[in-house]
């Protein structure tokens, strides 16, 4: 079982794995990576293969180390377009969806454009790739009382994400809250370079959620749904949520780690965005008796109980503990 180059929470995942019947591998470009810290089996990739070209490497690699089934980070979208020549050697990759469902969620305006807001509502927004088209977006959107905030339709960790005030806030500055941005500032930045497509939106103020998910096949397997806010973040009981992370895993025939983003409007969850990859919080939601890594392996390879899954413990107020480890 091989974990290919992904995000620095993957290292949890393969720590869960500790005394599962599955031998575990990962490969990352950076020999230092937390990944090949917690991986008992360890492979360093080429550094800048990209495309066609990391396919092939990949290809290669598990024929010759006789990998079984693959989990890729880099490339996934790609890579779920190449599963039959994997298959022809005995490697069986492990994506979230097919390339056209993948790389629809990874772009947020297309996504919102085609949700069903029978499922979830959600927050007016635009989208725009110059100042003017800035401005023209931000005129149709501003409602007393409301703000606005904008981020790039791909991204990640909040990349690109500000909350949009109407005057500089120098007291917000030194708390050092770091999302927020004058508009003065943002037509200043918006209008100094060629912009990717941008949305303007919104900003709901209510609590924000984060929903963990692991599906296998378009069947909901399990789903975490954690509160953000102050120094931890609080594991709730939510079976309206639980059941809109079942009608996404049906809906995209969802397999694999997953994860969709709500905030509250007068008390009612608006759907933001989903990621077909885990979440960097997904740590938080492994807390609550929920091992996503070995429910989703049980799951592809038969040994998973679909009459005797762990039940999630809700109630729990989570926060991060950091530590240090080191291999050689």
């Amino acid at each position: 079982m091989l974990f290919a180059k992904n995000f620095s929470v993957t290292a949890a995942q393969i720590r869960a794995l500790e005394g599962s019947p599955y031998e575990v591998w990962a490969s990352h470009s950076d020999p230092q990576h937390g990944m090949l810290t917690a991986a008992p089996y360890r492979l360093v990739e080429p550094q800048g293969v990209l495309g066609e070209a990391y396919v092939a490497w990949l290809l290669q690699t598990c024929q010759e180390h006789g990998i079984g089934w693959v989990i890729p980070g880099k490339e996934r979208e790609r890579l779920a377009s190449h599963q039959a020549e994997f298959e022809a050697i005995g490697t069986r990759l492990i994506v979230p969806a097919d390339e056209a469902t993948q790389r629809l969620l990874e772009r947020k305006d297309e996504f919102l454009r085609g949700w069903d807001t029978n499922i979830l509502p959600i927050p007016r927004w635009m989208t725009f790739q110059t100042l003017a088209e800035f401005d023209a977006a931000y005129a149709e959107l501003k409602v007393p009382g409301v703000r606005l905030c904008m981020k790039p339709a791909r991204g990640i960790y909040a990349s690109g994400f500000r909350v949009l005030l109407e005057q500089p806030d120098l007291a917000a500055f030194l708390r050092g809250e770091l999302y927020q941005l004058s508009v003065q500032a943002a037509r200043e930045l918006l209008g100094s370079g060629e912009l990717p497509t941008m949305l303007l939106m919104h900003t709901l103020e209510g609590h924000e959620r984060s929903i963990d998910c692991v599906a296998w096949q378009g069947r909901l397997i399990r789903a975490v749904v954690r509160r953000k806010g102050g120094a931890g973040q609080l594991i709730e009981d939510r079976p309206d949520l639980v059941e809109v992370a079942g009608q996404l895993a049906r809906k995209y025939n969802l397999s694999g780690i997953f994860n969709f983003q709500t905030k509250d409007a007068d008390g009612v969850a608006n759907m933001l965005e989903i990621n077909a990859r885990a979440s960097g919080g997904l740590r938080y939601s492994m807390a609550a008796g929920i091992n996503f890594a070995r429910l989703l392996l049980d799951a592809a390879t038969g040994q998973l109980d679909w009459n005797r899954l762990p039940p999630v413990q809700t109630g729990l107020s989570v926060t991060e503990d950091k530590t240090v480890r080191t291999w050689r």
